[in-house]
């Protein structure tokens, strides 16, 4: 019984952010000049994750989406806790530093384990500056370039 349980409260918790989302979305405009606006897509969004919610409390009612996976232990555990703790000093660096600085040291914690370090600071700065020229240049979502110190 306690595996439907946490369907149920794992369901329920992905709806009350979907629904949390959903009504911060409702702020901003639906639609622009050009198109849609700055809430078409986290209104869609949210509502397509609230009704997915509510399909997996369905299934976890019926029983269909229990699994016999365990939670990761060992390595795993740390594997997963190493990028979470990496995106939040990302996010902490974004608004510190830009988005430059912060998206090169964020790639190369994440690839130092499994490169030489050469590569490691090649492949961050490529792929920060790839983009961050994507998003200025092509789809012209504009970037800071230096955050609070900078």
């Amino acid at each position: 019984m306690s595996k439907y349980r946490s369907g149920i409260w794992a369901g329920a918790v992905i709806f009350l952010l979907a629904l949390f989302s959903f009504v911060l979305s409702l702020k901003y405009s639906y639609s622009g000049v050009l198109g849609p606006g700055p809430g078409f897509f986290p209104t869609w969004l949210s509502g397509i994750l609230m009704l997915l919610s509510i399909w997996y409390i369905f299934e976890s009612i019926k029983g269909e989406n229990v699994s016999n996976e365990s939670w990761p232990t060992g390595h795993s555990l740390k594997h997963i806790l190493f990028i979470i703790i990496s995106l939040v000093l990302f996010i902490i660096l974004f608004s510190l530093f830009g988005f430059l600085l912060a998206g090169f040291i964020f790639l190369a914690i994440l690839f130092y384990k499994e490169y030489r370090w050469y590569t490691t600071l090649l492949m961050s700065a490529g792929i920060t500056v790839f983009f961050y020229w994507i998003f200025n240049s092509v789809l012209k979502v504009y970037l800071p370039l230096g955050g609070i110190l900078f």
